[in-house]
């Protein structure tokens, strides 16, 4: 068997990707679903989280939100034309997205907003080292890792587990509900563009990772495309623990 990857099946089926990524995501998926089931967002579900909490949400995840296109723009820096189908495929994903992310940077100032949230505060980022662990690791590895292993960790680990939790969050209609109705298209307008089951974005950088590194890559490759979708996620839960 060829050691390249074309992928053959639906786009969101595990078992459309090779044996290697098939088991990269059995062994992350306990700690993506600590994030996606977090206190936060169960709280925010249930329109119970605090204030204070809230704040500290908005605060802690700005960064990240903010510098999203930024960490796609690095990536994109290491694609060339014409290399490698991978490189090709991840080209067009990263050129055709990198405008939505910045709509959705001016959608989380308006949500933060509706919490009395203001975008100074969000721009002084106060709050302790380790909320902001995230955003410094996303930065890390855009600008220093191997393509695949750093879209792993952005467009695959923080977009997938993001509509995992904003799915959960929009799943009961108590939250938007605790806005005045006039008010709720604004406060819900990030989380609706996130809270989709369907969300092909992180399938298709899933298709671009399997694409770069094929059916059989170096134990080295699939260490790092593991370590950084599990990175991820233990960064992300320490900035919600941080907001508690």
């Amino acid at each position: 068997m060829s050691s390249e990857f074309k992928r053959r099946g639906a786009l969101k089926e595990a078992e459309s990707y090779p044996v290697w990524l098939q088991q990269v995501l059995t062994e992350t998926a306990s700690a993506r679903a600590l994030v996606a089931g977090h206190q936060v967002f169960t709280g925010m579900r249930d329109a119970k989280l605090g204030a204070r909490e809230f704040a500290a949400f908005f605060v802690n995840g700005w960064p990240v939100v903010e510098q999203f296109p930024q960490y796609m723009a690095m990536n994109l820096l290491k694609a060339r034309f014409g290399r490698s189908e991978g490189e090709d495929m991840a080209r067009r994903y990263l050129t055709r997205n990198i405008r939505v992310e910045q709509n959705h940077a001016d959608y989380w100032v308006d949500w933060a907003g509706m919490h009395d949230v203001s975008k100074s505060k969000l721009l002084r980022a106060e709050g302790p080292p380790a909320a902001f662990a995230l955003s410094h690791w996303c930065w890390s590895s855009s600008s220093s890792h191997a393509l695949a292993s750093a879209m792993a960790a952005t467009n695959y680990a923080i977009e997938g587990v993001t509509g995992d939790w904003a799915t959960l969050v929009c799943s009961k209609p108590d939250y938007e509900q605790s806005f005045p109705e006039g008010s709720r298209k604004k406060a819900m307008r990030w989380l609706q563009l996130h809270a989709h089951y369907d969300d092909a974005h992180p399938w298709e950088a899933l298709d671009i990772v399997a694409t770069l590194l094929g059916h059989e890559p170096s134990k080295e490759e699939v260490d790092g495309v593991r370590n950084s979708i599990l990175t991820s996620f233990s960064y992300f839960k320490a900035s919600l623990d941080c907001c508690l």
